[in-house]
């Protein structure tokens, strides 16, 4: 089973969100809204994959991105986020995420991107970067 740890400040999003993951057999291994404890629990759980938005409670998403690549450059990161700013989207991909999701996106494009992204065997580098929007 893939685990998923979900990094957001707001949890109605990520109702369905957890729903959708749970139907295609993903773990939902943490949740949290706080960048310092994602990145704390990140060493605990070791999730497959991390979901992050940019907008966090404590820290932001962009320093969490680029403290987990720094410590697991290996780990697959997605942004998704209400934010559109495209030097941000940019400096995320360049921090090393793997996607970035803005929000509305279609669930279709989110599901078919996660799949391949867990079931590859390729390094990351020849998935991303994909923006979808």
């Amino acid at each position: 089973m893939v685990k998923v740890m979900i990094v957001e400040n707001s949890s109605k999003p990520w109702v369905s969100m957890k729903m959708l993951l749970s139907s295609i057999n993903y773990d939902i291994v943490y949740q949290t809204s706080n960048g310092y404890e994602a990145i704390e629990k990140f060493k605990v759980t070791n999730p497959d994959i991390l979901l992050l938005d940019l907008v966090l409670s404590k820290g932001d998403g962009k320093s969490v991105l680029q403290e987990i690549k720094k410590n697991y450059p290996q780990s697959k990161i997605i942004i998704i986020t209400l934010q559109s700013d495209k030097n941000l989207i940019d400096e995320c991909y360049n921090l090393g995420a793997e996607a970035c999701f803005t929000i509305p996106y279609k669930m279709k494009d989110f599901v078919n991107f996660i799949t391949k992204l867990s079931d590859s065997s390729k390094a990351t580098s020849e998935i991303a970067p994909i923006i979808f929007d």
